[in-house]
């Protein structure tokens, strides 16, 4: 007796076998490519040679009513029936990304993380023990956020939108640069009077890089480049370029304010958890003082930011381990 779970992001779309809770099998199919997941769940089932009991998917994007609608890929979204059909499961279920990106936390080992304040948690007793609020937060295309939580021995997921809160200029040399940034990327401006305030994508994403970098190089009456986020975390990882190190150092700093708000409101003393590829690809990042600055610049509320833990989050199937544990607290997956 087997489970399928998956995650599908905007690139690739994983596909594993689990049995008591453990990841057996895995394959990984492209995302982009004309593979849909129904087709590949049936090539999947097919190869595994039985149709798994239940079957849960992280899917990154928009789900009303059991549907999906992917919101990076490049084809069309599925619904929980269309999974029951092509796996011959009895039931199906479909998370958001950072849903299950929360759940895996219930699980999360010291040999994920890599320490960045605070000290490493205890190591995994089983079943589980309860941990304080955690907060995961991770940027890639958007910015994806999650927060486990405990009910007495029940963990419990809160699902939010924790990517779209709002962003200000933190020095009166930031003015100017969300101005510009508003007149570039203008769907992220919080208020449609020239409101400085934007939404945290519009800097803390692959997305707003390269949104952050043009407004850069046109207040400096530089001709744009054009780079991609990936160019401007390389060029700056070598001080190659001076604007390219002041968008990094303005992308960690937001990050780490934002991070620092969702946790004082959660009481995030389990650990906030940094993961996905933006990061996990520059840890060098961390080590500039940009990040920590932002998260622990709390005012009258500093001397509590500086007691959270946070940690590098470096499991690779955060994904596929959240869909499996949120299979194993979920009542009517059984």
């Amino acid at each position: 007796m087997w489970d399928l779970v998956a995650d599908v992001g905007g690139t690739n779309m994983r596909l594993a076998v689990a049995v008591e809770g453990r990841i057996k099998e895995q394959q990984t199919f492209e995302t982009t490519g004309q593979l849909h997941l129904t087709e590949a769940v049936r090539a999947f089932v097919d190869k595994v040679g039985s149709a798994p009991r239940y079957l849960e998917v992280a899917a990154a994007g928009v789900i009303q009513n059991g549907y999906v609608t992917l919101t990076n890929a490049g084809q069309q979204g599925f619904s929980e029936s269309d999974l029951v059909v092509a796996a011959g499961a009895q039931k199906a279920r479909i998370l958001n990304d950072f849903e299950a990106a929360a759940w895996s936390l219930v699980t999360a080992e010291p040999d994920d993380l890599t320490q960045i304040q605070g000290e490493l948690p205890a190591p995994l007793r089983t079943p589980p023990a309860p941990t304080q609020p955690r907060l995961i937060v991770g940027p890639g295309t958007g910015l994806g956020v999650g927060t486990l939580a405990w009910a007495g021995e029940q963990p419990e997921v809160l699902q939010g939108e924790g990517g779209h809160v709002r962003i200000a200029p933190h020095t009166i040399e930031e003015v100017d640069i969300f101005t510009k940034l508003a007149e570039l990327w203008p769907e992220t401006q919080m208020d449609e009077n020239k409101c400085l305030a934007l939404e945290a994508e519009a800097i803390v994403s692959g997305t707003g890089m390269p949104y952050l970098m043009k407004a850069l190089e046109l207040l400096n009456g530089r001709e744009p480049t054009e780079m991609s986020a990936r160019d401007i975390f390389d060029v700056a990882r070598t001080d190659g370029n001076s604007l390219a190190v002041r968008a990094v150092d303005m992308f960690c700093h937001h990050l780490g304010a934002v991070a620092g708000d969702l946790a004082l409101y959660i009481s995030a003393y389990g650990g906030v958890f940094l993961t996905g590829g933006v990061l996990l690809k520059n840890e060098w990042i961390f080590k500039r003082p940009a990040f920590l600055a932002g998260f622990n610049q709390g005012g009258r509320h500093t001397k509590f930011r500086v007691n959270i833990p946070i940690y590098l989050y470096r499991n690779s199937n955060f994904g596929l381990q959240g869909a499996i544990n949120a299979m194993t607290y979920d009542p009517t997956m059984k």
